[in-house]
């Protein structure tokens, strides 16, 4: 019962990410009153959480729906949800908070007011600090009645969450994990592609120690906690030479006439190959000539300079011609003879140095699992487990895969068998978990059962060490099945077995009697049927005309039936009913003056 009504719960509260309830700060959650189901069962809105990125701004509204009485998908059963407490919730990413519209008791009454009681909502934000797979555990409380029967149960719940990797801020490379706990990796890739060309170059520096000229670069390995500069210094030369400007500064060995400005042109060829050819420009020198850009290979150019039908008789004149390396970045000046040549050529490269930081921080340490007194315990018993750590502080233990409720500080007490470890983790996010311990809780024996035949003390106790007890007091060498009493007093035996675990006896008290003389005139004792079913005849033979006892105990000592029958003679017989007790094995005491006698019967 207990399990079915309360899983509706991962339902509502396992997508609840918060590091704390109580120090909660995302007030002002909206419900949406259509979040509902049919039929009626507890229901999330939305149904999925959405993945966070690491320090990026995470917001998240969630809508749930608490029926106040619904049919139990497990049981049938028509069941009312009174109550629901959220206790605690841990193993949470850090930097996230939670707060619901119940704040700051976050407890829900959904008999209360229905339908409003039944909607509530909560609000998730932060920004989560460290990128990972989180188990996240919500503890809660249910109280529900079935009837006329109401009940509360504690219960965990646990349910992934990711954060992914966040990128880094700078426009030149990306960063794969930026902020990490010691040891940590962080991934590299240009933002700045080179597409296989060779002319676009990288250089590396990361911060500690490491160069690399690859495009991609291997991630690094950060092993120290601390903060670590990242430059990367990117040059792109993948633009062509050009030829941007060409003047004529003069060029007084052309033959023209002197009263006509003249039309300056040029020619640029490679080798025998024409280029380019300009324009005229009508000027007197300097002439400056426009033209688009012109690419240049890495080869040697020559520029003609003319002037268009400036000679004697209508035809161009040869100014004369310069040569120059295509590849020769700069303004510079050339002259043959008289002519005068300035010419600028221009290869644009593109330089770009990008600087980020890799943070990376202190990840907690824990020296040793210490376990006193041993990994080996009696029922009943516990085992204390301690872990110190150095850059921690905050601790959750665990057994095996699961959480142990309010199990948050530096000692556990273990009292069952598992494989026991603790996470510990720090303000930062990061975690350490120390190594698995098991633990073994050994059974106790048996409880013995012990009765009294005359001054003698009986156990049924087997495969155990014995050891009798007198008014608290250890009895010396009483160390067996049975054991002759010489006082009255309060008796009880303890069972250890071979791991040291013990079980004492009820305490009974014995009456030390010297005047008794056992089986002294009782003869031919006889239980008829034996084993029974619950009726039984119990007849002896006795030459004393006194009255008889008949005192039936169980092998504790416990007294079942015990009566007084007048005297009837030399023969005794009557029935007695043992029909409302349990099966079993008894013992049928039988008293007649000063004389006793003790047999065993078999209820079936």
């Amino acid at each position: 019962m207990k399990k079915s009504v309360l899983h509706f719960i991962t339902l509502i509260f396992l997508t609840f990410l918060m590091p704390g309830i109580i120090h909660a700060q995302c007030p002002g959650c909206v419900i949406d009153m259509n979040c509902t189901s049919s039929p009626a069962q507890p229901t999330i809105c939305p149904a999925v959480l959405p993945d966070g990125v690491a320090m990026q701004p995470y917001d998240a509204n969630l809508s749930f729906y608490l029926p106040h009485n619904f049919t139990d998908a497990g049981t049938g059963y028509n069941v009312d949800l009174n109550q629901l407490d959220i206790l605690s919730v841990v193993g949470l990413p850090y930097g996230l908070s939670f707060q619901t519209d119940a704040a700051p008791s976050n407890t829900y009454y959904p008999t209360s007011n229905p339908p409003t009681s039944e909607h509530g909502c909560g609000k998730i934000c932060g920004t989560p600090i460290m990128a990972g797979n989180y188990n996240i555990t919500v503890f809660v409380l249910a109280h529900v009645s079935v009837g006329i029967i109401n009940q509360t149960a504690n219960s965990s719940f646990t349910i992934p969450l990711t954060i992914l990797q966040g990128s880094s801020a700078n426009s030149g490379f990306t960063m794969t994990g930026p902020v990490g706990c010691a040891p940590h990796t962080t991934g590299f890739t240009s933002n700045r592609p080179s597409n296989g060309n060779p002319n676009v170059t990288y250089n590396w520096d990361f911060g500690n120690g490491n160069q690399s000229f690859a495009e991609n670069p291997p991630a690094q390995y950060y092993g120290v906690p601390g903060l670590y500069p990242v430059s990367l210094q990117t040059q792109i030369d993948t633009l062509p030479y050009t030829l941007e400007s060409m003047t004529v500064n003069s060029s007084s060995g052309c033959n023209t006439w002197p009263w006509v400005v003249p039309d300056y042109y040029f020619v640029l060829k490679q080798g025998s190959t024409t280029v380019y050819s300009s324009s005229t420009m009508s000027s007197d020198t300097p002439v400056t000539f426009a033209f688009s850009p012109i690419v240049m290979n890495d080869a040697t150019y020559t520029v003609y300079i003319g002037v268009a039908n400036g000679g004697f008789f209508g035809g161009d004149v040869q100014c004369g011609d310069v040569s120059f390396s295509g590849h020769n970045v700069g303004t510079y000046t050339v002259s043959a003879g008289s002519l005068s040549v300035t010419y600028t050529i221009n290869h644009p490269v593109f330089n770009f140095t990008d600087i980020d930081t890799v943070k990376v921080y202190q990840s907690p340490v824990i020296d040793t699992l210490v376990v006193m007194p041993d990994d080996s315990i009696c029922n009943g018993d516990s085992v204390m487990l301690s872990a110190v750590d150095t850059y921690g502080g905050l601790y959750q233990w665990y057994n095996d895969t699961t959480v142990l409720n309010n199990a948050t500080q530096g000692v556990y007490y273990a009292k069952s068998s598992g494989y026991y470890w603790v996470e510990v983790s720090n303000t930062n996010g990061c975690r350490a978990n120390s190594g698995i311990q098991p633990i073994t809780v050994i059974d106790n024996p048996s409880k013995p059962g012990t009765w009294v035949i005359g001054n003698t003390l009986y156990t049924n106790a087997a495969d155990a060490d014995l050891q009798w007890y007198m008014n608290e007091s250890l009895l010396s060498f009483a160390i067996y099945n049975s054991f002759n009493i010489s006082a009255s007093g309060y008796y009880y035996v303890i069972a250890t077995n071979e791991f040291g675990c013990s079980t004492s006896s009820d305490t009974v008290y014995v009456t030390y009697s010297s005047g008794i003389a056992e089986v002294d005139d009782i003869n031919e004792i006889q239980l008829v049927p034996n084993p029974t079913t619950g009726k039984f005849i119990v007849s002896f033979e006795t030459s004393s005309g006194q009255a008889v006892e008949i005192n039936i105990t169980d092998l504790t000592g416990r007294v079942i039936y015990d009566k007084v029958y007048e005297s009837s003679g030399k023969h005794f017989s009557r029935e007695i009913d043992l029909s409302d007790i349990p099966q079993g094995i008894y013992m049928v005491g039988i008293i007649v003056d000063k004389s006793k006698a003790m047999t065993k019967l078999v209820k079936q």
